[in-house]
């Protein structure tokens, strides 16, 4: 077993000697085994054990054995207690999943720390097969079918080769000592009752069945790769970007039997579950300003297709001017007022508004515009709604949110920024002196 640990790290380039390793322990079988694997393969590694004290006594035991071994070889031993039933009623989850994320949150800091280059964790082909029949019994996507992959960022399996078998019959055949963890042993978990009823059917059937699920995992993960390649040139092909804003045109589904599948494999890497788009068949039955979130973007129906963009500030603009002369950082503009003779005036100064300045009572307010918002638009007779005006002008759903509007003394709109202005506070010929709001955009 030792030349086909070595063989299988050679051949899928895992690590080297040269890398500073840590191992994740438990003193379970699994990782007592690639324990000694490690350690007599000549690498250069410490461990890591997590006292979970979930098992009273036998957890310190477990601890105790850890500590034990790595001094009779002289390997570094990082340990870290956990107050595991407290921390799972606090974060309101369950056992299993709270000690997981404790466990890699520690196993972080410790990388950081101490500057490792990997962290080296047991699973094997046994533990492959059991996770793919969970993901089974989850409705899992594709991704769901690779099961546990030896490389996962810097988290590395290179006991991926080898069965729970073969593990047993070389510690057996070492006469290595380990310890046993008999909350493996009932039904109270998914996988526990996987291992026990479910596999040894399979294994009936099928002898070698953690290498046919081995081989089926690899096939999976070619797909993946190949079926990635694909959607990624297939965005940049459509999609375009503008300062970190993404639009997805009608025009990238055309001639999709199910373009709802397309949206969704796009769209998981942005934290989008499948839920959000699958019931959606075809795309085009989303109605305009139908919003889609995940946790850091939002994604919009617009026309023609959809904006794509992290979730902006949400917190309303609200910004007094009492004075000219004043320059003021709104979100992505820099805007300055300015008194200018009417002589002086350039009417095509772009994102830059003219007032009679005589019609505009100091102070002014700049702020986010109000379901509700009226306003009598240059060379109308009567008072819109902003939402109105921003519908005729085909702002999109997306942008309208954050459209900002200026206001005077008397509580009148003067205007919608960068564009819109007020009637009533038009220049003339008859003025004298004009009020220049311009925008200057970052």
């Amino acid at each position: 077993m030792l030349s086909d640990f070595e063989n299988y790290i050679k051949e899928n380039n895992l690590f080297s000697k040269d890398h500073k390793l840590m191992l994740a322990i438990s003193g379970g079988q699994d990782s007592i085994c690639l324990f000694y694997l490690l350690l007599k393969s000549g690498y250069q590694f410490s461990v890591a054990h997590c006292n979970f004290q979930l098992r009273g006594e036998d957890s310190q035991l477990d601890e105790a054995f850890v500590r034990q071994i790595c001094t009779e070889n002289s390997i570094t031993c990082h340990v870290k207690s956990f107050e595991t039933k407290k921390e799972a009623k606090k974060h309101k989850l369950g056992t299993q999943e709270i000690a997981r994320k404790l466990r890699y949150d520690w196993f972080d800091e410790i990388k950081t720390q101490e500057n490792y280059d990997f962290i080296l964790t047991a699973h094997h082909q046994s533990d492959n097969t059991e996770t793919i029949l969970i993901n089974l019994l989850r409705s899992t996507g594709v991704s769901g079918l690779h099961g546990i992959q030896n490389v996962n960022g810097y988290i590395i399996r290179p006991l991926l080769f080898a069965d729970r078998t073969q593990i047993s019959n070389y510690l057996s055949a070492n006469n290595l000592s380990f310890r046993h963890d008999s909350s493996n042993d009932g039904n109270d978990y998914l996988r526990n009752k996987i291992r026990h009823h479910v596999i040894p059917e399979l294994m009936a059937i099928e002898p070698n069945i953690d290498q046919v699920f081995s081989s089926v995992s690899r096939n999976i993960s070619d797909f993946e790769n190949l079926s990635s390649n694909l959607l990624s040139n297939h965005w940049k092909q459509f999609v375009s970007e503008n300062n970190g804003v993404y639009f997805i045109p009608d025009s990238s589904f055309i001639s999709l039997e199910n373009p709802s599948i397309l949206m969704y494999y796009w769209l998981k890497n942005y934290g989008f579950n499948a839920s959000s788009f699958l019931s959606f068949n075809p795309i085009s039955s989303i109605l305009l300003g139908n919003t889609f979130y995940s946790k850091d973007w939002v994604l919009t129906r617009e026309r023609n297709g959809f904006d794509l963009r992290k979730i902006p500030n949400l917190e309303p603009i609200h910004c007094m001017v009492h004075g000219v002369d004043d320059i003021f950082n709104v979100e992505d503009a820099e805007i300055s007022l300015k008194l200018l003779a009417n002589e002086a005036l350039n009417l095509k100064q772009a994102n830059t508004l003219y007032f009679d300045a005589e019609k505009c009572q100091f102070p002014l307010l700049i702020r986010t515009w109000k379901t509700g918002d009226k306003m009598q638009p240059l060379g109308l007779n009567g008072h819109k709604k902003i939402s109105d005006i921003l519908t005729d002008k085909k702002v999109s759903t997306t942008k309208r949110k954050s459209k900002l509007v200026v206001l005077d003394a008397t509580n009148t709109i003067l205007a919608i920024l960068p564009d819109v202005c007020s009637e009533v506070h038009k220049i003339s010929q008859q003025t004298s002196t004009a009020l220049a709001i311009c925008l200057k955009y970052h």
